[in-house]
């Protein structure tokens, strides 16, 4: 994967994160669900107010991360173990109770996990000029 691809795809990635995590606020945009604390994001992903923080902090990790372009793999490497640990997390659902995660979550996350895995692993470094 190029370069410039992996700022492309991590500047997306990292704008949808921090709009779901503003999104999660939004009443009516999030409904109430039957656990306590929860609610539905579009009425279909579970989200809570650690959960909204969360997708906040990693949506500008991701921003971040594509607008200095140094940290660029390292922060994707980071995210894509982040985004494992859900996934397997969430598979275990007894374990991540306090957690809101539902299936729809748990496929966004496998989603996110590819994409940052791609661009940490994947791509291309940042080419600088030999002085």
């Amino acid at each position: 994967m190029s370069h410039s691809l992996a700022v492309k795809l991590s500047l997306a990635l990292g704008i949808v994160y921090v709009a779901v995590g503003i999104l999660g606020f939004v009443p009516g945009i999030t409904v109430p669900s039957s656990a306590p604390g929860q609610g539905l994001l579009l009425g279909i992903f579970a989200v809570n107010t650690v959960h909204n923080i969360a997708h906040l902090v990693l949506g500008a990790a991701l921003v971040w991360a594509a607008t200095t372009g140094d940290s660029l793999r390292l922060v994707n490497r980071g995210l894509a173990v982040v985004f494992a640990v859900l996934v397997v997390g969430s598979l275990i659902a007894p374990i991540v109770e306090g957690v809101a995660i539902n299936p729809p979550d748990t496929g966004l996350h496998l989603a996110s996990l590819l994409v940052t895995a791609c661009i940490g692993f994947l791509s291309a470094g940042r080419r600088t000029a030999l002085a």
